[in-house]
């Protein structure tokens, strides 16, 4: 049965659905006053959702290749991974254009204002912009971590729920081939990251939304830019946002569609906990919520995330707090990994296919106990030299 769709966001996750639903013959309706421009994130995207998007397959749009994670501890140490397979890292103004203009191609209507209001009226939308009220059948909500959509269907985000992004976007491409990466001290729930792009650098830092303040992250990247790139620095153009960073309690117990409603991507708060990746779960749940509707039951969207990659995101959940805070002599488990993984070529390889996507922290969990005795065999050797 052919639908009409009211898709609000057209970002990632509402621009690739749109696509799918408009290329399978739905009318789609597009809303979003502020699609254009970059958006405040790294832009990387790993082999596994290279591998399972297949979008990415049919466009070549510029990117750098990232073959090496760099890691900094707040004692000043470091150590280097090179990946088995890259990660690539993209302009999210680029990527974002890229997908809507597939989207627009394959049918939607792209409506470039901001949705304002919403009503249920007998089993259909009434969507409000500025000038006009737009009547669908299914409403979907891609319009991030504060979407407007889920505080309608479902319920906002609390502050516990979600991290703040804060950065710059620096002129010119530092170290083109390799991100680098900058703990904190423990108990300090996210990490400072610096993501080259073709023609910028992005450099932010994540925090646990509770314990965050714009203040304080601002103070620690201009420190780290100072330190790292002092010829950029006062030069970059400052981004902040919020990513979601849901507990494993509350990702196990929201629902995401009903009968004439889905969220989609941040909005659904897909984002690993751990790391924040979210381009990934982005793509997937569109496609997810595509297949539903396909299928003729789009509820059947609740049972497919959940199956696919619900389980990864509720483990790294269970994972953050004590990767992040629990202390063994002294130390932050995340700092205990920077060490191992730099004197552990073992440790290396697990921690970057974790990173890049390949093993899920299930698999990894299992590996670490396998290996274990030649993990502190290799960090012990490392030591006595």
């Amino acid at each position: 049965m052919i639908m009409r769709f009211g898709v609000v966001g057209a970002r990632l996750a509402g621009s690739h659905l749109g696509f799918l639903l408009a290329r399978s013959g739905h009318e789609v309706l597009l809303f979003d006053g502020l699609a254009e421009g970059e958006k405040p994130c790294g832009g990387g995207v790993t082999p596994k959702a290279i591998d399972t998007v297949d979008w990415f397959a049919a466009h070549d749009l510029p990117h750098t290749v990232i073959g090496t994670l760099r890691f900094i501890t707040r004692d000043g140490r470091t150590s280097e991974m090179n990946l088995h397979r890259p990660i690539h890292i993209f302009s999210r103004g680029v990527l974002d254009q890229a997908l809507r203009n597939d989207a627009i191609a394959a049918g939607c209507r792209f409506i470039a204002q901001r949705a304002v209001r919403f009503q249920e009226r007998a089993g259909r939308w009434a969507i409000a912009t500025a000038d006009a009220v737009h009547t669908v059948d299914f409403l979907v909500g891609a319009d991030g971590a504060r979407s407007t959509v889920r505080s309608i269907v479902a319920s906002s985000f609390e502050a516990g729920d979600l991290s703040l992004a804060l950065g710059y976007y620096l002129p010119g491409s530092h170290h083109s081939n390799s991100v680098v990466t900058a703990f904190q001290e423990p108990e300090f729930k996210g990490y400072l990251w610096s993501f080259p792009r073709v023609d910028h650098s992005s450099v932010g830092i994540l925090r646990w939304l509770p314990d965050a303040t714009a203040r304080d992250l601002r103070r620690r990247v201009d420190e780290f830019v100072v330190r790292h790139y002092p010829a950029e620095a006062g030069m970059g153009r400052l981004y902040a946002a919020c990513i979601p960073c849901l507990s494993a309690r509350r990702l196990s117990r929201q629902h995401v569609c009903g009968p004439t409603w889905a969220l989609v991507g941040d909005a659904a708060g897909f984002a690993d906990a751990i790391t924040g990746e979210g381009i990934y779960y982005a793509l997937r749940s569109a496609a997810l919520l595509a297949r539903a509707i396909q299928a003729g039951r789009p509820c059947l969207y609740e049972r497919y995330w959940r199956e696919e990659f619900g389980p990864e995101l509720v483990r790294a959940a269970e994972l953050r707090e004590g990767f992040y805070s629990r202390r063994l002599r002294g130390r932050s488990l995340a700092e205990h990994a920077v060490h191992l993984a730099g004197s552990s070529s073992k440790a290396a390889r697990l921690a970057g296919e974790v990173i890049s996507g390949e093993k899920s922290y299930d698999r990894l969990l299992w590996q670490i106990l396998l290996w274990c005795p030649q993990l502190l065999w290799q960090a012990l050797r490392s030591r006595s030299r």
